[in-house]
C-alpha cells in the first residue's frame, strides 16, 4: 500500500509540474532535445530525491525513532524497548519505494512526448 500510495503522489505531483512548465519543455523540443532526454532528465532527478529521501527515512527510523520511543513509552513504565529491525525488507521496501517514485515520474511525463513543441509553448 506505502508503494502504491508513493506511486500515485509523485505521479499527481509530476503530472501537475509538466503541465505547468509545458512551456519550458516546448522551448527544449523546438532546440532539438528530444522526448525521452527530457522525460530521462525528469525522472533522474525525481530518482535522485527520493534516493536521498530513502537514506535521511532510513537513518531517522533507525537511530532517532527508538530513541523517541524509549523517552515515550519510559513514561508508561516500559524502560527497555525490544525494537526488531527486518533490515532485508526494509530494504527492499526501501528500493521498491525508489522504483515506484521513478515509474510515476516516467509515465507521467508521457505528454510531452505525445505533444509538439508549438502546443507545448502555447499552453
Amino acid at each position: 500500500m506505502f508503494i502504491t500510495v508513493t506511486f500515485i503522489i509523485i505521479f499527481s505531483i509530476c503530472r501537475i509540474n509538466v503541465r505547468k512548465e509545458s512551456s519550458t519543455y516546448g522551448i527544449y523540443k523546438s532546440i532539438g532535445m528530444t522526448s525521452n532526454k527530457i522525460r530521462w532528465s525528469i525522472t533522474l532527478g525525481i530518482v535522485i530525491l527520493s534516493a536521498f529521501g530513502v537514506l535521511f527515512g532510513v537513518f531517522v527510523g533507525v537511530k532517532l525513532l527508538p530513541l523517541v520511543l524509549e523517552n515515550i513509552l519510559s513514561q508508561y513504565g516500559l524502560i527497555k524497548l525490544p525494537l526488531v529491525v527486518n533490515w532485508g525488507m526494509s530494504t527492499v521496501v526501501a528500493c521498491l519505494s525508489i522504483v515506484a517514485a521513478g515509474l510515476g515520474c516516467w509515465l507521467s511525463t508521457r505528454v510531452i512526448s505525445k505533444t509538439s513543441p508549438r502546443i507545448l509553448i502555447v499552453e
